[in-house]
């Protein structure tokens, strides 16, 4: 399945507002009046033909997603080498955004969708035990890794070492030894590693750490999910410096 679609009312209209270059948009004819009034005034001011279906077409097409009678082909995820992606540059800072194993397609989505806001350069993950972009990313993503360029690499301490060779300096969240991300300057180019949803950094993935981050909270409080984790990060090493 070509997995550059996205389904849903908001995620849509959203995408529609981001400028997510749309290259078809399907709507149901069941769908209600104030959804489809949205939904059209959106198209037209972004230049978008709706085209005309039914419900069993766009249950086809989203695999059985709930796509509230809209659901959007869009222009394919940016697929580049590590290379590519390093020649890039960025402002304030070229920020590249690796994921160690994180293996929820909705925390991708909401990932690339907080990196793209800040201005993050791109995104790396390992080709292996990492949530590929699917249908259900890209939803959560309102588009944003339709916009935002992703490398997949075979290993991904090796891709941070390449980094290291290439002027990156590396920084990520652990639970220990650190310091809050404002205390942190990660220089012109770093590269900002995020671990898996339940275990965190791998231990090698740890070790290549320049800059180790944690976030404060209440004692109590459960500690952020990797997609709050990282909005937070990203926030206050491109965001804050953005202004």
């Amino acid at each position: 399945m070509d997995a550059s679609i996205i389904y849903g009312l908001n995620p849509v209209l959203e995408a529609l507002a981001a400028g997510v270059p749309i290259q078809a948009l399907y709507v149901a004819g069941s769908i209600s009046g104030a959804a489809r009034h949205r939904i059209e005034q959106a198209a037209r001011d972004r230049g978008v033909r709706l085209l005309r279906t039914d419900t069993r077409e766009l249950d086809r097409l989203s695999e059985g997603g709930v796509h509230q009678g809209v659901l959007a082909q869009v222009a394919p995820t940016q697929r580049l080498e590590l290379a590519q992606l390093m020649a890039r540059t960025g402002t304030p800072r070229t920020l590249l955004l690796c994921l160690d194993e994180v293996q929820d397609p909705r925390n991708l989505g909401a990932l690339a969708r907080s990196a793209l806001a800040f201005g993050a350069t791109g995104i790396v993950v390992p080709g292996r035990r990492s949530s590929p972009v699917t249908p259900a990313a890209i939803k959560a993503s309102a588009g944003a890794l339709c916009r935002l360029p992703v490398a997949t690499v075979t290993n991904l301490g090796q891709a941070l070492d390449r980094l290291k060779q290439g002027g990156f300096w590396i920084a990520g969240a652990v639970a220990e030894d650190a310091r809050p991300p404002w205390e942190i300057d990660p220089g012109d180019r770093v590269a900002v590693v995020l671990g898996s949803e339940g275990r965190g950094l791998r231990k090698h993935i740890e070790e290549r750490l320049d800059f180790r981050a944690w976030i404060p909270m209440r004692p109590e409080s459960e500690s952020f999910n990797v997609s709050v984790a990282g909005a937070i990060l990203l926030y206050e090493w491109l965001g804050r410096v953005r202004g």
